[in-house]
This record gives C-alpha cells, sequence and structure tokens, in this order.
C-alpha cells in the first residue's frame, strides 16, 4: 500500500512540473482543427473548345503543390460538353482535400489536351472556415469556358 501511494505522489509531482513548465514559458503548439473539402459535381455551362472539353481538377496542397484529385480511378480526365454535369465523388479520397480551419486552397480546374499544354478552365479559392456552410457552387471561367464546381467543406 506503501508502494502505490509513493507511486502516486511521485506521479501527482511530475505531472504538477509539466504543467509548472507550461506556465514558465515552456513553448505548446496550438493544435489545428482539420476540415476536408468534399467535392460534389461538375456542371459545365459552355465548354471552351470544338464539342467537348476534357476536364480535370487539382487542389494546391499544403506545400503549394498542385494535386489532381479528379477524377479518380486512375482517370485523366472526365468529357465534358455543354449542359453535361457530372459527380465528382470519385476524387474525395486525396489528402490533398484536408486543411486547416485557418487554410485556404486553390481548386483549378484544367482542359487537357494531347497536343499542346492543358488549357486552364478557371480557379477558385475555398476556406477552411467554410465548414458547416451549405453547398457552395463556385463558377470558374477561362479559356472560353465557364464551369459551376458544387463542393462542401465538413468538419472531420
Amino acid at each position: 500500500m506503501r508502494k502505490n501511494r509513493a507511486a502516486r505522489l511521485a506521479a501527482t509531482a511530475l505531472l504538477g512540473l509539466g504543467t509548472l513548465g507550461a506556465f514558465a514559458g515552456t513553448a505548446h503548439a496550438e493544435p489545428i482543427d482539420y476540415v476536408r473539402i468534399e467535392l460534389l459535381e461538375l456542371h459545365c455551362q459552355k465548354n471552351s473548345e470544338g464539342d467537348h472539353d476534357e476536364a480535370y481538377l487539382k487542389i494546391t496542397d499544403a506545400n503549394g503543390n498542385a494535386v489532381k484529385v479528379w477524377p479518380g480511378g486512375g482517370l485523366k480526365y472526365q468529357t465534358m460538353g455543354t449542359g453535361y454535369v457530372r459527380s465528382m465523388a470519385d476524387g474525395n479520397g486525396s489528402a490533398a482535400l484536408i486543411l486547416g480551419k485557418q487554410q485556404a486552397r486553390t481548386l483549378t480546374l484544367w482542359d487537357y489536351d494531347s497536343t499542346s499544354g492543358d488549357d486552364k478552365l478557371g480557379a477558385t479559392l475555398v476556406t477552411g472556415s467554410e465548414v458547416g456552410a451549405e453547398t457552395q457552387w463556385r463558377t470558374v471561367e477561362g479559356s472560353g469556358g465557364a464551369y459551376v464546381i458544387g463542393y462542401r467543406v465538413i468538419d472531420i
């Protein structure tokens, strides 16, 4: 019984020192509250070339790198023509869609071109502070095309 009491006193003393360390100026990082961008739908209001575009979506990750997130499943792009609506749910597995509530990421829609550089169809900024809001519908325009991206920011 005496050993248990001694062990409890020692543990209490160590916890107390840890608490005192905090008051003595020991730096403690604030925890980051994370959210996830949930991709929903892509609507083509006007494709940028010919009868269709070959659309794909990239996001800037935490290091500022552009990471392809949609379409998933190993596809390079999805064919999009005026009036087309595509689910973007297959892109939701990417870790690049996770960010802090105080952070922001840029979603950029591209048109794949096999013979030249890809065309930028537009971009939009998504912030972690949008968490809990209703579905967001953002219009992006570029290279003569107009699209609407539907997404939500959800707490994780």
